[in-house]
């Protein structure tokens, strides 16, 4: 079932292939969608599923995300034990292949290892990878991926060098703040997730407060950057806090 009929505090627009859509439409699987490691996958394991190919949410992550508490525990759902989690929630991966599918609208998947997952866009003619050692910047819509299986959306850099962002890790899908590259937890990119989540996503928050991430999403990471999204918008010159405001419409 797709997911048109399901109320999110955001809403994407489908084949808007722009910056701030990308955004927008990252953000609906916030607060409503769980971490489950293979969701987003096939059962053959090799790539994207059909509900990382659903225009919208799938009621399945709407109906397994409303039965859990503060205690949820991923690893209770192993898809090697039993493939048929694999369609109640999204990994990391899957969750951004969902974000893609949804943006390009072009009918195909957007699925695979996340330490792969820049190069297979690059590979595709989306846009260009520049290695970790070589990333000096976070800007909005860089899909980072990293040999520590993970990859995340960047929403971008706030003044004390700490990045927002948006990804599928555990307890689910979050917005999440780094700490400063010289280690101060509570940070900038920290205090705007905490807001938000707080403010728009109160049932998710009051279950699962938390949101920072330490450095190593700082210098981890290799970034992949779009070539085919348009920025009329700006996005990518905007900081963090001008971009929430923008997407949940705050005067």
């Amino acid at each position: 079932m797709g997911g048109n009929e399901i109320k999110t505090v955001v809403r994407g627009e489908r084949g808007k292939r722009t910056v701030k859509n990308l955004i927008k439409t990252a953000f609906e699987p916030v607060g409503r969608v769980m971490y489950v490691y293979g969701g987003g996958w096939n059962e053959s394991d090799d790539g994207a599923g059909r509900e990382a190919m659903t225009p919208g949410l799938s009621q399945s992550f709407i109906e397994f995300e409303n039965k859990q508490k503060g205690s949820y525990d991923y690893r209770e759902y192993d898809y090697k034990k039993d493939v048929s989690v694999i369609h109640k929630g999204l990994d990391c991966s899957g969750y951004v292949g969902w974000v893609i599918y949804n943006v390009l609208n072009d009918g195909k998947g957007y699925v695979t290892n996340s330490r792969n997952f820049g190069n297979m866009l690059e590979e595709k003619g989306l846009g260009k990878v520049t290695l970790n050692e070589n990333v000096h910047s976070h800007r909005a819509g860089d899909i980072m991926f990293s040999k520590l299986n993970h990859v995340y959306i960047s929403i971008g850099e706030c003044c004390d060098g700490s990045v927002l962002l948006l990804h599928s890790s555990p307890p689910g899908v979050q917005l999440s703040g780094t700490y400063t590259p010289g280690g101060e937890k509570y940070s900038e990119a920290v205090r705007l997730a905490e807001c938000y989540m707080k403010k728009y996503y109160r049932r998710w928050y009051a279950r699962f407060p938390e949101n920072s991430r330490d450095m190593v999403y700082l210098t981890q990471y290799d970034k992949f950057e779009w070539s085919v999204l348009g920025d009329d918008e700006g996005y990518r010159n905007m900081c963090p806090e001008d971009i929430l405001k923008d997407v949940f419409e705050e005067k």
